[in-house]
């Protein structure tokens, strides 16, 4: 393969799921040759085929100079797209070693009145001497205000200058019209003139809002104060920003003109850092073998906890470090601190405390041995978002580093619109020795429906990806589409009781029978693979999943063979902590340990399609029924003996395990589980009598936080696939 080519097809694989790419419309051939010199074109899938995280469907409009394009969307006049052309490299350590990268996700101008922000779609967009205006005309009761928006490259600089003109059209006097934007950058965080970095809210007066990240430092800058403002509303995200340039009141004769700049600029370097001390630490496995790992800092006896920033990489962010080969080196003001290394639940932890003095420098050597053994066994997030998201400013590298340094064998990138495939990022980082142990990892895609909104879904593995129309669909012809695309692929579905975006929440799934009520029956469509019953974003609350856990088994009562998974949808180096929860798969009976590094991605799908699936926060659940382990049935008995082993890192809280009978999850056993710390927490033999068609599966818990992760509160949390029981 000719050098650079194997880079060049797995950015193949970043396109952007839009159907449109497969059309050769009209729509996708460029403008006439006289708006060449204007640099206004009509994009083509030639222009995307190598661009990660781009908004643009062939036909939209774009702008482009010598350093940068801009893409205007045809049907509403939002800002999608902008660009650098040549590779750039990023101004943040969690998107290293990316190019090609989108600098935005959207921009779109704002209505501002007593109601409130009203979004502005235009009517109209087209392609002008000046470079593409947006036309839209909005009633607002007294009168109707017309906004034109142009956009126009700044010469050959990395600049593009937005101009919106509002115009009375009719009606009365309008007082307190307002113009703003929403835009959006992703997850990474905020800067504003003045202040520097922000926290995740934020509302006041300046000249200019800025992120660093992707293709360099990008902001958004007016010449008068503007106000900004954006409040976290989803945990875990990176908040909208809402813009306001001024309200006016508007009548014939009065045309308002405002103006900004949206440009890759270098923002204010960061304050120099004080003079720290030096933590050098290496962790090894049981063999004195490199491990990947993670260290978790707090500080003690008045020291600050460690905020290494959100884009740090793996150099820190939060208050976590991660490395692939167990080698860390890292800076910490002085001060006292403890420090908690782990590399994953199947592992012991080492704990450890540091008095720092300015200049010093510290050593630490580590062992985290093998707390249990799994042989035949593979722990895997079937669920994790990387730099080909619009919404998760992370690098290919950081997200397998920090996959294996939580102990995941197993990773699938399912990153919205697009097919992405981590595999090069680990071959790369194992040849660099980067990387101490390779992972599996497996190409997947979440087809995100927008418009009529009615849930996420996963779709792997997948070769590419899926053509689906996904936009103002249904649940029937999407599915039917995607099993089309990828017919031997398994469609998850993910997060179903999540507001606006969980499939049981669109069609009002009765949490009581698991029945749908009669007005959705038609569209809502049950022909899944897998249930995503436990999501990441759950992890502190024990009820949340419990509820959907209550709605697989009503589900599994009347008569859907669905499988049991849990993923920690990570979007970010941490909050969803990667691998919190996941799945252990039964890939192969006999298998040993070492052996589990080899598992096919057909070995693994043909398990997660069988049920042989157990999944945890924490606690490895060990459970049979006569010896058939979960996805198993047995026939033809009515007198059974259930097994329930668990086993742990000491670690690792549990305290307690319940047997779960049938569709209505009756606890037929509560099994208090001993404050013992030793590997086996629990191994009981329990008779079992049933006297009809049922099945059954084991929840463990535990009481004591885990001490690793982001979010205070997230306990241990564990449950098995069902063993179906047929006298």
């Amino acid at each position: 393969m000719p050098p650079g080519m194997h880079r060049w097809l797995s950015r193949l694989r970043h396109l952007m799921l839009l159907p449109l790419l497969l059309s050769a419309s009209a729509e996708g051939e460029p403008l006439c040759e006289a708006l060449r010199p204007r640099g206004v074109f009509r994009v083509a899938a030639a222009d995307l085929d190598h661009r990660l995280r781009v908004g643009a469907r062939p036909g939209d409009l774009a702008l482009r100079n010598s350093q940068v394009t801009a893409v205007v969307r045809r049907k509403d006049g939002s800002l999608v797209d902008f660009w650098r052309n040549e590779p750039t490299p990023p101004t943040t350590e969690q998107l290293q070693g990316e190019d090609y990268v989108d600098g935005l996700w959207t921009l779109s101008p704002q209505l501002r009145d007593a109601r409130g922000p009203l979004n502005l779609a235009a009517q109209e967009v087209r392609a002008v001497e000046a470079g593409i205006e947006a036309l839209a005309r909005v009633s607002l009761g007294a009168g109707v205000v017309q906004v034109l928006t142009r956009y126009q490259l700044d010469g050959e600089l990395p600049r593009l200058r937005i101009v919106s003109r509002l115009r009375h059209e009719g009606g009365g006097r309008l007082e307190g019209v307002g113009l703003g934007d929403l835009i959006k950058w992703g997850n990474t965080d905020y800067f504003v003139e003045g202040l520097g970095r922000t926290k995740s809210t934020y509302s006041g007066r300046a000249r200019w809002v800025g992120r660093r990240g992707a293709g360099g430092d990008l902001r958004l800058a007016t010449e008068q104060p503007m106000a900004i403002d954006f409040q976290l509303l989803e945990v875990g995200s990176a908040p909208a920003i809402y813009t306001r340039y001024g309200s006016f009141s508007l009548s014939p004769g009065l045309e308002p003109e405002l103006t900004r700049v949206l440009e890759y600029a270098p923002l204010p370097p960061a304050p120099a850092a004080s003079r720290g001390a030096l933590l050098r630490v290496v962790v090894t496995d049981e063999d004195g073998q490199p491990l990947a790992a993670k260290l978790s800092f707090q500080g003690r006896q008045g020291t600050p906890e460690p905020q290494f920033g959100s884009d740090g990489g793996l150099g820190g962010a939060s208050r976590f470090v991660w490395s692939g080969t167990g080698r860390f080196e890292r800076s910490l003001a002085p001060g006292h601190y403890a420090v908690l290394a782990t590399a994953g639940f199947e592992r012991e932890a080492a704990r450890f405390e540091l008095r720092l003095d300015a200049g010093q420098t510290v050593e630490r050597s580590l062992q985290l041995p093998r707390a249990f053994p799994t042989p035949g066994w593979v722990s895997a997030d079937l669920h994790l978002h990387q730099v080909a998201s619009v919404d998760a400013d992370i690098s290919d590298a950081a997200r397998v580093v920090s996959v294996a340094a939580e102990g995941v064998e197993l990773a699938v990138a399912s990153d919205h619109y697009t097919a992405h495939d981590l595999a090069p990022a680990v071959a790369r980082l194992v040849e660099r020795g980067q990387l101490a142990r390779p992972i599996i990892t497996i190409v997947g895609s979440e087809v995100s429906t927008v418009g009529h909104l009615f849930g996420h879904f996963n779709l792997f593995p997948v070769s590419g990806p899926p053509a689906v129309e996904y936009e103002d669909t249904r649940p029937r012809p999407l599915f039917a589409a995607m099993r089309a695309a990828a017919p031997n692929a398994l469609l998850q579905v993910n997060h179903p009781r999540f507001p606006d975006l969980g499939y049981f929440h669109r069609y009002r799934l009765d949490p009581t029978s698991g029945r749908v009520p009669a007005q959705y029956a038609e569209e809502y469509e049950p022909r899944f693979d897998l249930l995503e019953v436990f999501n990441g974003i759950d992890a502190i609350s024990e009820p949340k999943v419990r509820l959907v856990l209550k709605d697989y088994m009503h589900l599994l009562g009347r008569g859907e063979r669905y499988v049991a998974t849990g993923n920690s949808d990570s979007h970010k180096l941490y909050f969803n902590d990667p691998g919190v929860p996941r799945n252990f798969i039964q890939w192969r009976a006999g298998a040993t340990d070492a052996e589990d590094a080899r598992a096919t991605e057909a070995d693994v799908i043909e398990a997660l399609r069988a049920g042989r699936v157990m999944v945890s926060s924490g606690p490895f659940l060990d459970v049979s029924v006569d010896g058939v382990g979960p996805g198993g049935r047995i026939r033809g008995k009515r007198r059974l003996a259930l097994r329930v082993r668990i086993l742990a890192a000491s670690w690792v809280d549990v305290t307690s395990a319940e047997v779960l009978l049938g569709p209505e999850g009756h606890r037929v056993r509560f099994l208090p589980v001993g404050k013992g710390r030793g590997p086996v927490r629990l191994d009981q033999t329990l008779p079992l009598d049933i006297d009809g068609p049922t099945f059954v599966l084991v929840v463990a818990r535990g009481t004591e936080a885990l001490p690793n992760v982001y979010r205070t509160g997230t306990r241990p949390f564990a449950f098995t696939n069902p063993i179906w029981l047929e006298p």
